[in-house]
């Protein structure tokens, strides 16, 4: 599968759950990047089995650790948008709005690098 499509879906999957994580705590005063343990977790997860299988596949540690890169920039952009668009829709005057998207954008990024470089470096072993 394409790495495009890949973050695009992981980003619309983390956004998804951080929305709907959002509405179940009926909070109108408060729009948060995270509102519960799923919603950070998503993001890693995938992106580390989406790697693992690419290293496990024969691809070399480098390549698996520019994957992470590539989706974490795709899957941070797209939760930054939704959840920018989520938090103008909830909070019509909110000033928050900048450092959600940034807050949201750099932290799948980060954890997206970070689980791509667990996928490319663990050591494989036969068991």
């Amino acid at each position: 599968m394409n790495d495009n499509i890949i973050g695009v879906v992981i980003g619309s999957l983390v956004c998804a759950v951080v929305i709907v994580g959002n509405l179940v705590r009926s909070d109108p005063h408060l729009v948060s990047v995270y509102p519960d343990v799923v919603s950070v977790a998503v993001a890693p997860l995938v992106v580390y089995v989406a790697g693992r299988r690419r290293r496990l596949g024969g691809a070399s540690a480098q390549e698996v650790l520019a994957f992470g890169v590539r989706i974490g920039a795709i899957a941070g952009t797209v939760f930054a948008a939704g959840l920018g668009i989520f938090t103008i829709y909830r909070l019509s005057a909110s000033p928050l709005v900048a450092f959600n998207c940034g807050i949201a954008f750099t932290s799948v990024f980060m954890l997206s690098c970070f689980a791509s470089y667990a996928a490319a470096l663990k050591r494989i072993s036969a068991v």
